[in-house]
């Protein structure tokens, strides 16, 4: 179970997330209806519920990351929304553990590896506008 719209919000908020604005564009059901957790709109719900109770650290850039992917645009837009996503788990990996904290690089490494797999394998799930 994902953590509720509201508080993910918040979240985002006072992290300062890159492309918060975004979200003020939807209202809270339509944001409801984009965002899936973490993981693929192609996995299962089963799996990506899994993925999310496992790294719900970076749900609020998740919920960031699915409306770029439903708004959409260019192969550069998608691009972008991938390097915002990693830049805003790093936010708050960075919040979350101190810098002597072990967690903190084991949270940074699966940071970049989300973003490696948005690279490189999300693209079909990106809303093409080119």
């Amino acid at each position: 179970m994902s953590t509720p719209l509201p508080q993910l919000i918040a979240a985002a908020r006072q992290h300062n997330l890159a492309g918060l604005a975004v979200l003020w564009n939807f209202s809270m059901e339509e944001l409801q209806r984009i965002y899936n957790g973490l993981g693929p709109d192609r996995f299962p719900q089963w799996l990506r519920d899994l993925v999310t109770e496992a790294s719900g650290l970076f749900e609020p850039a998740a919920l960031i990351h699915d409306v770029r992917f439903h708004v959409g645009g260019t192969r550069g837009d998608f691009s972008a929304a991938n390097v915002e996503f990693h830049e805003n788990c790093k936010t708050l990996v960075k919040a979350a553990y101190a810098w002597y904290d072990p967690r903190r690089y084991k949270w940074l490494f699966r940071a970049w590896r989300y973003y490696r797999y948005c690279q490189d394998f999300g693209w079909d799930g990106f809303h093409k506008t080119e």
